[in-house]
């Protein structure tokens, strides 16, 4: 059975047209987000890995390494088994950190651009071989269906199509920053392709090969040579070695570092990925040997390693030979995509940038765009070439392994990133460089050539991996521990393990704003692209252009290399922003960030346990009392930046926690910067009772202070000073009001004795006026004399109101007069005695008032009543002004109104005007007793009384007192 080319031309664009088209529609959104976005999308697209060596190799590795081709699967499974020690660190560094690759992971580690060149060099020559040979599997796979058919032909068609899948869905914009969504769900379809491709095929080899798993288990038995080569142990140390290499490819090379942690779109989906990838894989290896006993009952002659293309041709079934050909062509393509589009990348960051960058003239993103798309052709194109090098006489087993072996290079330097601060750049390029020359020239080499340049003796692969991996070590380790580690280095080192929080130092910055950041950044971007930076890291941040705390600036800074790293690499975005945003030369190197520290503690908890965890919940105990504190904390650092300030300082202040930390104690505004300022630079440690005022309410405040020495640690060296405010505002305003009543208490017996003393004249006076109105003849003398008893009685009555008031507070309703009052009439009279006063300002009245209107009470309360009134609004009016008097009947009441034209009564002064001795007058004009007397006088009538603001009433602009009271009429009884 064989092919025409045709046909399998036509297979092999279609398929790739339709992974055009599911890129193609994902990144137009028309696939719904939460598809896209979804964790098992993700998980299927860390399938990439599984290319020719689970896809082809597989049934070869079986056939020689019996249960020993699980090895790999196996290696896989557990580095995301082992996640959360070893993913998930790397993945928190890369999200905060803008780190798409290995490469810019160790440069940022271990600050040297030579670490990231060294790193991405040794990456290619691991990859170049691995790119080679999906090429050679696919060409020799359309071979094999079609022998008359060329090869090269179909291989450059393949690279052609794979190179502008890789440029359209996996360049973007140019960043490098974006996630491809596009090239994912791609990616995923993939790999969900070749594991429906291989199962359908393990289902094919079994009942079709054998006819069910029965008639398999018996074929199985009469084969004795396969059962004992199945079942025979591998070579000491084989399988342990590619459980080792496989376990650490999870992360060294290129294709699995760019979708585990660049295109990872949310930390939870890495939690289903711990345990979906390893189910991925356990799928997968299931198919494994039944293709393989089925190929060999079939006795075909095609190499093992493809039969699961070429089992369906041997057993005369067309369908599951294509099946078997698209999961192929997926198991390839898939990996050449990614492995290029990480390595582009790697090779602009480490190789071209280094040298060549573009100015600030030059639009920074095209360019970047076209440099990543050249590498992308130039790395496809130069697996293609190496295709044709003279490697005939190895396997796909051989060179994939080959690959492979060269990212367990790494591995020392990934898990001395995370777990020994102590390495340093020296020892990891030693270390890295003695391991990959063995690795180099006694492996890589003869697959290249076809020949043993050099000789090891009788060692064989896995005794020169094990001797490449602990000459690696030892020099890392050697090296590290006799040279000295830079004070970058050392930074660097706290921020990637993951047993030391410690993070970003506290110093401050010679750029004072966003906007100074963006003309720094002018000089080497432009100004189109550091405005564009700039932005984009106040957005990530969620800040807003006008912040400038100090705390906000060095997170800023943070932030746009971070975001730089991902546009450059770590080494030029870290020099670019040590050049252009420096810290000041004055800040200490050795200071901590606490917040910066705390906010770590926060995300790093869950990974905590034991005496770390007990530890961690009493530092949250001691904050969450000193949070709830009912007295305001504010705690300040070295540079007289807050570092704490809580919740009763947000409510004495109004200024917000998230808002107050980080800022310099100046910048919290008046009079909070002045009140602890002075009181930071006093001798002594208490200050009590300073009076403050807080828009415009006076407050009182007592302040007690602690200063923190600095530390003996050689970790945080942090010094500054606690202040504590004790608001006494309450506390003081009760005593004011108990001397208050105190006052009240004296005067009121002191009112009593005056009323006493002012009784006996005004009886004398009053009897001399009878005496002269019952003695003289003259009208006139008579008329005065009435009128001076009448006046006598009034101010008696007045006296006696006094004595009342004073006694009990209001008047004594049982002793009260009844009779029927005009308030027309009172109203006059009122007007008249004011008049008396010749001293007053000139006003007019406007008067109003209806001839019914009358009350049931004492007319002398009233006309008390409304002189106090008339007089408050005269005093209150500008001169020439009108008093508006009003009277009016409503229903079963009568409402009597009197309105000035002065300033107004203040909304919170309004319910205090009818306290004892409380005046808005200045001192001298006023003693605060008329309103409270009027109110009193107003309650004996049975009446209400009330003020209305101006806003209230437009045709008077001040303020308008309001009298209600029951109204008289013939009906009415009296009580």
């Amino acid at each position: 059975m064989s092919f025409e080319l045709s046909t399998l031309f036509a297979i092999g664009i279609g398929y790739l047209v339709i992974l055009f088209g599911i890129a193609f529609i994902t990144e137009k959104g028309w696939i719904p987000e939460r598809i896209v976005r979804h964790p098992i999308v993700y998980v299927l697209s860390l399938g990439v890995f599984a290319s020719v060596w689970s896809y082809f190799a597989a049934t070869g590795n079986a056939f020689r390494d019996g249960f020993g081709y699980l090895a790999p699967f196996i290696g896989i499974s557990l580095a995301f088994l082992l996640s959360p020690i070893f993913l998930r660190p790397i993945l928190n560094l890369t999200k905060t950190y803008q780190l798409s690759s290995l490469a810019d992971l160790l440069a940022f580690r271990y600050r040297s651009p030579w670490a990231g060149t060294l790193t991405t060099l040794v990456m290619m020559m691991g990859v170049m071989p691995l790119l080679s040979l999906q090429i050679e599997a696919v060409a020799n796979i359309v071979g094999l269906l079609s022998p008359d058919a060329s090869q090269t032909t179909l291989a450059l068609s393949f690279c052609i199509l794979i190179t502008l899948f890789a440029i359209f869905f996996g360049t973007g914009k140019g960043s490098g920053r974006e996630r491809h969504e596009g090239l994912v769900m791609t990616i995923a379809f993939e790999s969900l392709v070749k594991l429906i491709a291989l199962l359908l095929v393990g289902g094919f080899a079994v009942y079709t090969g054998f006819g069910s798993m029965d008639a398999m288990d018996q074929w199985l038995r009469e084969q004795p040579e396969l059962l004992r080569r199945l079942k025979e142990p591998a070579a000491p140390g084989t399988f342990q070695v590619m459980v080792l290499v496989f376990f650490t490819a999870a992360v060294a090379t290129p294709q699995m570092f760019y979708m585990t942690f660049h295109e990872n779109n949310h930390p939870r989906a890495l939690t289903i990925a711990s345990w979906g990838l390893p189910l991925y894989f356990l799928l997968l290896s299931l198919p494994v040997l039944p293709i393989l006993w089925a190929g060999l009952k079939a006795g075909s002659a095609n190499p093992m390693e493809y039969y699961t293309v070429t089992l369906g041709m041997d057993y005369g079934s067309e369908l599951f030979t294509l099946i078997g050909f698209v999961g192929g062509l997926s198991a390839a393509s898939g990996l050449i995509i990614v492995i290029t589009l990480a390595l582009s990348t790697m090779c602009l960051n480490h190789l071209i940038l280094p040298v060549w960058q573009p100015t600030a003239k030059q639009d920074i993103y095209r360019w970047l765009l076209w440099k990543r798309r050249l590498l992308i052709t130039a790395l496809i194109w130069g697996g293609f070439l190496f295709y044709y090098m003279p490697s005939d006489n190895q396997s796909i087993r051989a060179v994939s392994n080959i690959g492979l072996i060269g990212s367990l290079q790494f591995l020392p330097a990934i898990i001395a990133l995370l777990y020994w601060p102590r390495g340093n750049k020296k020892g990891f390029m030693a270390g890295l460089a003695f391991g990959t020359a063995i690795w180099f020239l006694f492996l890589v080499l003869p697959v290249i050539t076809g020949t043993n340049f050099v000789t090891l003796g009788d060692l064989n692969t896995r005794e020169i991996v094990a001797l490449s991996l602990v000459c690696n070590v030892a020099m890392f380790m050697l090296v590290s521990v006799m040279t000295r580690s830079s004070k970058e280095e050392r930074i660097s080192a706290d921020i990637c393990s993951v047993d030391n929080l410690r993070r970003q130092r506290r110093a401050g910055l010679r750029a004072s704003s966003p906007q100074e950041f963006i003309s720094q950044l002018t000089k080497p971007l432009g100004e189109r692209t550091a405005t564009r930076e700039v932005m984009q890291a106040l957005r990530d941040l969620n800040m807003e252009r006008q912040d400038t705390r100090p705390h906000s600036l060095r997170l800023l800074r943070s932030r746009l290399e971070a975001n730089l790293s991902g546009l450059l690499g770590p080494a030029i975005a870290h020099d670019l922003i040590d050049r252009f945003l420096p810290f000041s030369s004055n800040s200490e190197p050795g200071t901590t960030d606490v917040t910066t520290i705390e906010g770590r503690i926060e995300a790093y908890r869950s990974n905590l346990s034991g005496m770390a965890s007990d530890l961690d919940n009493l530092r949250r105990y001691h904050r969450q009392i000193l949070m709830e504190l009912p007295l305001g904390v504010c705690s300040l650092g070295p540079e007289d930046q807050i570092v704490m300030w809580n919740h009763a300082m947000e409510t004495l202040t109004g200024l917000n926690s998230d808002e107050a930390v980080g800022l310099h104690i100046s910048e919290i505004g008046q009079p909070w910067f002045s009140l602890i300022n002075n009181f930071r630079s006093a001798e002594s440690a208490h200050l009590h009772k300073q009076s403050v005022n807080v828009q415009g309410n006076k407050r009182y405040i007592s302040l007690h202070k602690a200063v923190i020495e600095k530390s003996a640690s050689r970790r945080i060296r942090q010094d500054g000073v606690i202040v504590l405010l004790e608001d006494l505002t309450e506390t003081e305003l009760l005593e004011e009001e108990l001397a208050h009543s105190e006052r009240l208490a004296s005067i009121g017996r002191l009112a009593a004795g005056v009323a006493h003393e002012i009784g006996n004249p005004i009886t004398g006076i009053a009897c001399l006026a009878q005496n002269i109105r019952d003695e003289t003849q003259n009208d006139e003398l008579r008329t005065m004399a009435r009128q001076i008893i009448e006046q006598t009685d009034r101010t008696s009555r007045i006296v006696q109101s006094l004595v009342n008031f004073a006694h009990s507070g209001s008047y004594n309703k049982t002793e009260r007069r009844r009779e029927v009052v005009s308030i027309t009439e009172c109203i006059e009279e009122a007007i008249t005695l004011v008049s008396l006063n010749k001293k007053g300002k000139e006003i007019r009245f406007d008067v109003q008032c209806s001839d019914d209107a009358r009350l049931l009470g004492d007319s002398q309360q009233l006309l008390q009543i409304l002189v106090n009134l008339i007089n408050n609004a005269r005093d209150a009016s500008p001169q020439g002004s009108t008093i508006g008097i009003e009277c009016e009947r409503i229903a079963a009441s009568v409402q009597v109104s009197v309105s000035d034209e002065g300033t107004g009564i203040p909304d919170e002064l309004r319910d205090r005007v009818f306290e004892p001795f409380f005046t808005t007058k200045e001192p001298g004009d006023g003693t605060g007793l008329g309103l409270a007397l009027v109110y009193s006088l107003v309650e004996n009538l049975d009446g209400h009384i009330d003020i209305m603001a101006a806003s209230e009433r437009q045709d008077y602009p001040g303020t308008r007192v309001i009298l209600s009271f029951p109204c008289y009429d013939e009906n009415t009884r009296d009580g």
